[in-house]
């Protein structure tokens, strides 16, 4: 894991426009997660989020910030189940309504700052689905067909 690289042509402490895609802001309001200290809880998650997906070979980009730092924000999450196919790893989601788009911009200049940034690649993702599918954790009805066929998992 290690801090995000950003273009060279990037001033000092400017961030790249991508971001607020990246930051995924939908409808004013920005999903986070609750990651163990140990992380080990950080594979279940990326394959709850990836069960929402189209394709099942792609990574999982993310970062990691530690708790701490959101009290230089002026906003708090909220403990707001997440409504993925993975079902025992929704209550770990969080959820910041109302955001301004200072306020986004202000965490991305936090994450920039103090995230950690790491990738979970498409082969452990679909292993985890696997075995969740498995041990019958995954609501089928929630996961799009092209991803099952693809993990083999349409019953």
């Amino acid at each position: 894991m290690g801090k995000k690289q950003f273009p060279s042509w990037l001033k000092e402490g400017d961030l790249p426009s991508s971001i607020i895609r990246d930051l995924r802001a939908d409808d004013n309001a920005l999903s986070l997660w609750e990651i163990f200290d140990d992380k080990s809880n950080l594979l279940d998650i990326s394959a709850a989020l990836a069960s929402l997906r189209n394709n099942a070979k792609q990574d999982f980009d993310y970062a990691l910030l530690n708790a701490d730092h959101l009290d230089e924000l002026t906003f708090a999450p909220s403990e707001e189940p997440a409504s993925t196919a993975y079902r025992d790893i929704n209550h770990y989601h969080r959820n910041v309504p109302k955001l301004s788009l200072n306020s986004v911009v202000r965490f991305a200049h936090l994450l920039s700052r103090h995230g950690e940034f790491d990738r979970v690649g498409w082969k452990e993702i679909s292993a985890r689905l696997k075995k969740a599918h498995a041990s019958g954790l995954l609501d089928l009805t929630k996961m799009k067909s092209t991803l099952k066929k693809q993990l083999d998992i349409t019953k």
